[in-house]
């Protein structure tokens, strides 16, 4: 015969889970519910605008470079690019 536990022990581990769950229950609602407020979009500084901008201008360009080389002026192999000049597209050769 197996021997069988106090009946106590079973509603007092049920309360001492309950504490567990609810403990700084109020504290973490109060917290969660602030960074919530405080979540505001924040806008990037001019510089890093700036620089963001300008990147993304290199890198346009550079998406254009294709697999040809062409002559520089300085007698350097340079890439030819295609970029959109008007309404045509030109032929020019970049540093690549």
């Amino acid at each position: 015969m197996r021997p069988s536990l106090p009946t106590t022990l079973p509603h007092f581990l049920g309360a001492t889970i309950d504490e567990d769950r609810h403990r700084d229950e109020a504290r973490r609602h109060l917290h969660d519910r602030a960074m919530f407020e405080t979540r505001a979009p924040e806008r990037a500084s001019r510089a890093a605008r700036l620089r963001a901008g300008t990147l993304r201008a290199i890198r346009r360009d550079r998406h254009s470079l294709t697999s040809y080389p062409c002559l520089l002026p300085d007698g350097k192999i340079g890439r030819t690019a295609v970029i959109p000049s008007g309404d045509e597209w030109s032929l020019v050769c970049r540093v690549g």
